[in-house]
């Protein structure tokens, strides 16, 4: 099976957040076909998401009127679900995505031949290196704190009151007595493998993403690098420069469409959720009182809020570089010495590059709009849990 080979002169924070997230759970990320390596610990992490979603779903709506236990476990039931489908998506797509990240190690390595093209490349992966890690060390407070937080208020409750209460990293009905000391570890341990999983899973979608925008937008970047490269320009057979341009601007967009339609169903999905989950989340914080669902709660608004944003600056970014390639193409060429012909073909070139690339859900685009509107949406969205509080 073919290889991927990454470029030799980079970095090693190079793709390391992508290739790490991709082992864990199973994947080889050395394949082009990102062939799954290790199928039983896939499963088994399915699996942990799946015990966990159903349980919780039917422990909050034992009792209708008590607000916050009903929309602590549907924001959680939420995000496990949203987990799930982003690891099946991937697991259908994961030839597709595997051709993609290829195609880019490929472009990657041919732009180091050159210093100025090299600095582009390591630019946009320094900028995802900041939006990946940034999520992946969210996500992991995620984890963190659903194995903290139960042995803290343990402690607590057994040095003022003499007595150890055992709880779950989350509140579910299990089909065995936590109470018991035989039965707590391994519900617990259970209840900690549910949470990685997902915080796994949303790694490798999430920052996958992320790495593949920022890639797709250096090609563009490189478009204008070589737009603004005067002796070009001005070379006897220009023409073989136009053809270039257009070369690299269609190939830019190519790859920006097939990463579109690669993330449409997760984006379509995560979006149509994700108001409900941060109205959810908000309003536990609305309310008062201690337990030891807050750590787990607070350090998960956050992920959750950084991940939406990822996506949302991702689409924006992409919109943003491709629709400045027209502004490179006008501000690059001379236009007074141009003959009519070739003028028409990079005006062309120009009402294309208007028509900007974009992350496409179905039903809206993935940009800053779209979280402004989430943002609006979440806020309207506890109020009415307010009111139906009172």
């Amino acid at each position: 099976m073919a290889q991927i080979q990454l470029p030799a002169d980079m970095d090693d924070s190079y793709f390391s957040i992508q290739r790490r997230a991709l082992e864990i759970v199973g994947f080889d990320p050395s394949t082009q076909r990102l062939h799954m390596r290790r199928p039983l610990w896939a499963g088994l992490l399915i699996l942990s998401l799946v015990s966990h979603n159903w349980p919780m779903i039917v422990y909050g709506l034992q009792d209708l009127s008590d607000l916050t236990r009903l929309t602590d476990n549907l924001a959680v039931f939420m995000q496990g679900s949203l987990c799930t489908l982003k690891f099946l998506a991937f697991i259908v797509k994961r030839r597709r995505i595997g051709a993609l990240v290829h195609r880019l190690h490929g472009l990657n390595r041919e732009a180091c031949a050159s210093p100025q093209q090299r600095e582009k490349i390591l630019r946009e992966n320094r900028l995802d290196m900041y939006v990946s890690r940034a999520f992946r060390n969210a996500a992991y407070a995620v984890t963190v704190a659903s194995m903290i937080a139960p042995m803290l208020n343990g402690l607590i409750a057994y040095l003022t009151e003499g007595v150890f209460r055992p709880t779950t990293p989350m509140e579910f009905n299990f089909w065995l007595d936590e109470r018991q000391a035989r039965f707590y570890w391994p519900i617990y341990a259970w209840g900690v493998l549910g949470v990685a999983a997902a915080v796994w899973l949303a790694i490798v979608a999430d920052t996958l993403f992320s790495w593949l925008v920022h890639n797709v937008v250096a090609q563009f970047q490189l478009l204008k690098l070589l737009l603004a490269d005067k002796e070009r320009q001005q070379a006897v057979d220009s023409d073989s420069h136009l053809a270039e341009c257009i070369r690299r601007h269609r190939l830019a967009l190519e790859l920006a469409r097939e990463l579109s339609a690669i993330f449409a169903e997760i984006v379509f999905v995560q979006y149509m959720l994700s108001y409900l989950q941060l109205c959810m989340l908000a309003f536990r914080f609305t309310r008062s009182g201690w337990s030891s669902q807050v750590p787990f709660r607070a350090a998960f608004l956050v992920t959750v809020f950084i991940q939406l944003s990822s996506y949302c600056y991702g689409g924006e970014y992409l919109k943003q570089q491709s629709s400045g390639v027209a502004l490179a193409v006008y501000s690059g060429c001379d236009w007074s010495q141009m003959p009519p012909a070739r003028r028409r073909l990079w005006q062309m070139m120009i009402m294309r590059a208007q028509r900007p690339a974009k992350v496409f859900g179905y039903m809206f685009d993935v940009d800053l709009p779209l979280l402004l509107w989430v943002t609006r949406t979440t806020g309207s969205f506890l109020a009415l849990l307010r009111t139906f509080e009172r």
